[in-house]
C-alpha cells in the first residue's frame, strides 16, 4: 500500500511537472507567432478614387429597343464612415448602338437603324467590409447597395420613343486587393435595375396586323442589367 501511494504521488508531482513547463511554452509558442503568421492585418478605410472599365451587359427589353451590351469606363469615390463602412459615389458611361423602330411599318421593315447611343449611370450608396476593418491576405471583400440615375440624354427618336432619365437602384459584391503601400486594385459585379416605358404607338397594329408590342400591361417593364468592371485605386489624404 506504501508503495502504491508513493508512486501515486511521484506520478501526480511528474505530470505537474510536465504541466508547468509545457504549457508556458505552449503560450510562448502562441503570443510570439501566431499573430505574426496571422493572414489578417488592420486596414484603415479611409478615402480612395478609382478609375475602372469593364463591361455593361445591358438585358434585351421588351421592344428591343435598349442599347446593346458593350464596354465602360468611370470614376469612383469612397470615403470611410466608421468600422467597416464606407460610403461611395460613381459614375460611368457605356457608348453602344440600339435598334431604331418604326410602329406603322411592318415586321420585316420596322428595323429602320441602329444609331449610337452612350448610356450614363450615376449612383451612391453604402459599401460594407465583409472582413471588417482587416485584409485576409491583402484581400478585402465587400458588398454593396445603391440608388441613382441613369440617361442617354436623348430626345424621342420616329417612333416617339424616348429613353429619357430614370430612377435606378443597384446592389453589388467588390474585391479589393490592397497591399500596405502604392495604388490598389478592385473587381466590382453591379446589378443595375431601371424601367422601360413604351409610347401607345407601339401597340398599334401596321398592315401586316403586327404590333411591336401588344399586351398594354407590358407598357412599363423593370429590368436588371449587370455590369462587371475592374480598375486601380488611389488612395488620398493620408
Amino acid at each position: 500500500m506504501r508503495l502504491m501511494r508513493a508512486l501515486r504521488i511521484r506520478s501526480a508531482v511528474a505530470l505537474a511537472a510536465v504541466v508547468s513547463f509545457s504549457v508556458p511554452a505552449v503560450l510562448r509558442a502562441q503570443i510570439g507567432h501566431l499573430p505574426d503568421r496571422s493572414p489578417y492585418e488592420d486596414f484603415k478605410i479611409g478615402q480612395s478614387v478609382t478609375v475602372m472599365g469593364g463591361w455593361l451587359s445591358v438585358k434585351r427589353d421588351l421592344a428591343d429597343v435598349a442599347p446593346q451590351p458593350s464596354w465602360l469606363a468611370g470614376l469612383r469615390y469612397d470615403i470611410g464612415v466608421g468600422g467597416p463602412a464606407s460610403l461611395f459615389v460613381r459614375y460611368m458611361a457605356s457608348p453602344s448602338e440600339r435598334n431604331l423602330l418604326v410602329p406603322t411599318n411592318t415586321k420585316a421593315n420596322r428595323v429602320i437603324g441602329t444609331p449610337g447611343v452612350t448610356t450614363h449611370l450615376i449612383d451612391g450608396g453604402l459599401d460594407l467590409s465583409l472582413t471588417g476593418r482587416k485584409t485576409w491576405r491583402h484581400v478585402m471583400p465587400s458588398t454593396n447597395v445603391g440608388f441613382g440615375l441613369v440617361s442617354d440624354f436623348a430626345k424621342s427618336d420616329t417612333g416617339a420613343y424616348q429613353f429619357g432619365t430614370k430612377f435606378s437602384f443597384n446592389y453589388g459584391f467588390s474585391l479589393r486587393y490592397l497591399p500596405r503601400r502604392g495604388p490598389q486594385l478592385r473587381i466590382d459585379a453591379t446589378n443595375y435595375f431601371w424601367q422601360y416605358q413604351y409610347p401607345d404607338r407601339y401597340f398599334v397594329k401596321a398592315a401586316d396586323t403586327t404590333s411591336i408590342l401588344t399586351d398594354t400591361r407590358n407598357r412599363e417593364a423593370w429590368r436588371s442589367n449587370w455590369a462587371l468592371t475592374a480598375g486601380v485605386t488611389f488612395p488620398i489624404f493620408r
